[in-house]
């Protein structure tokens, strides 16, 4: 779906079930063409989708569909048996990564009350109180299922609740309907490389895979945490990750100029050599640290990148020192 169209496109779950799909797309035309419902010209209804009890609703122009997100929508029609609360919100690839599940919220007061400040925060998911239960059924994409689990996490903290049986367990796991989770560690420097200069090759591993990452930097290394729904998915995802990044190690080496000793003016003007010198080599990446700059790139490319700042500082009689350059 091209950038303008998904604008002007939302995402509608919790349809029901009540009427043939042609008969319910013209439903949703209808309701979403109401000013009451601050609707606006309906291009295109997709309905029904491979998610069930979802639809995809484009609009003629991207106010009208900005505009419907300000209200809560309820489906009502004389056809129907009864009025059908749904959830309205901005589409987005992860759309398709769409999670349904029973929440355990046993271990919270009042239910009515948390539901409601669930709905106003979380406006991307759906909820259905079940109250004999002390339950809800949540339905809604990748993303915002994991910030309500957040949420939901935090909520469950704050109320001290501990439990040495299942419940908060339950609480944080089914949440997201059964998102797990796995991780690798990789060469900080070599994964800062693949995510400047291969960006878009790991956007298609992950999306081809179905999962999300998160990292999390400590030193030298950085942890690659992967999320998704499958795990033989996850699995995959890691292994043509891993394959990356060893490919990459073997080609790739780290160079530093220290800039220890360096003051304030002379640090500055280290850097602007650097961003110059990356002009003339434009498959190194070099990052400032604390004590000095490290030059990652391939071996030729990293050390001629050194050489020639370091020429640079010598036109300017400001040397650094004999071993400033470490592979």
């Amino acid at each position: 779906m091209d950038s303008s169209k998904a604008r002007r496109t939302l995402v509608v779950s919790g349809v029901p079930d009540a009427l043939p799909p042609s008969r319910m797309a013209d439903k949703l035309v209808i309701h979403f063409q109401r000013s009451k419902n601050l609707g606006g010209d309906v291009q295109h209804v997709q309905y029904p989708t491979n998610l069930k009890g979802v639809a995809f609703v484009t609009f003629d122009g991207i106010q009208d569909a900005e505009r419907v997100l300000k209200v809560d929508h309820v489906l009502e029609d004389k056809e129907f048996p009864d009025a059908y609360p749904v959830t309205v919100f901005r589409f987005s690839e992860d759309v398709f990564l769409f999670f349904r599940a029973e929440v355990d919220l046993s271990m919270f007061g009042d239910l009515n009350g948390l539901i409601q400040e669930l709905k106003d925060s979380h406006r991307s998911v759906r909820f259905s109180l079940l109250m004999s239960k002390r339950a809800a059924v949540v339905e809604g994409p990748f993303k915002a299922m994991k910030k309500l689990r957040e949420d939901l996490i935090t909520r469950m903290q704050s109320t001290g609740y501990r439990s040495r049986e299942s419940g908060a367990g339950r609480c944080v796991v089914s949440v997201v309907g059964g998102l797990q989770e796995d991780s690798t560690w990789v060469d900080t420097n070599v994964f800062k490389y693949i995510w400047k200069f291969q960006h878009r090759k790991l956007d298609r591993c992950f999306q081809k895979y179905a999962v999300e990452i998160e990292t999390q930097k400590q030193g030298d290394l950085t942890q690659i945490i992967l999320s998704g729904t499958e795990h033989s998915l996850i699995m995959s995802a890691r292994s043509e990750l891993e394959q990356l990044v060893a490919t990459w190690m073997s080609d790739l080496r780290t160079q530093k100029i220290d800039y220890g000793s360096l003051d304030r003016h002379q640090r500055e003007r280290l850097l602007g050599f650097c961003k110059d010198a990356s002009l003339q080599h434009p498959d190194v990446l070099f990052v400032s640290m604390e004590t000095c700059i490290e030059v990652v790139g391939p071996s030729a490319s990293s050390y001629n990148f050194c050489k020639e700042v370091e020429g640079m500082m010598c036109d300017t009689n400001k040397q650094p020192s004999k071993n400033a350059y470490l592979s």
